[in-house]
């Protein structure tokens, strides 16, 4: 899933879990007794104090660039491999060629976003890559005798 729908479902959760907390769970809680409006007054009190260490830790923590760059490399790495088999199947790659082309076209795209080849960056191209393989479900090859 992209992080667009993730943050689509989340926000529709904490919708979803509002909206059940206001309709069904406070009336109860009314019902029997407890003071909601205080407790209200104590989850925002709660919430302020908690948003404003956020505030105070935010400068430190990553950016969500390292997030991008991740979908980047997966989404190119599919890409990557597809190209790859594709020109196997047509003739202008070896076998052998294959998952060196595949590395080549995420490299060039990482280039593109301006993202430095680690060492880290190059396991997770590898990884990527033999994870695209597999999903292509290649079917054994059978010999002929």
């Amino acid at each position: 899933m992209s992080n667009t729908t993730d943050t689509l479902l989340c926000v529709l959760a904490v919708i979803g879990f509002t909206c059940l907390m206001v309709g069904l769970i406070f009336p109860m809680l009314k019902r029997k007794g407890v003071d909601v409006d205080e407790l209200l007054d104590k989850t925002n009190a709660a919430l302020e104090v908690a948003s404003k260490a956020f505030d105070t830790v935010k400068p430190f923590l990553p950016d969500g660039a390292g997030i991008d760059a991740f979908d980047r490399i997966l989404e190119a790495a599919q890409v990557g491999v597809g190209n790859a088999e594709q020109l196997y199947k047509v003739g202008k790659l070896r076998g052998d060629e294959r998952k060196q082309a595949a590395k080549n076209y995420v490299y060039d795209t990482l280039k593109l976003m301006e993202v430095e080849v680690t060492p880290e960056v190059e396991r997770l191209v590898d990884g990527a890559i033999e994870n695209n393989v597999l999903d292509l479900g290649h079917k054994p090859v059978m010999v002929l005798s």
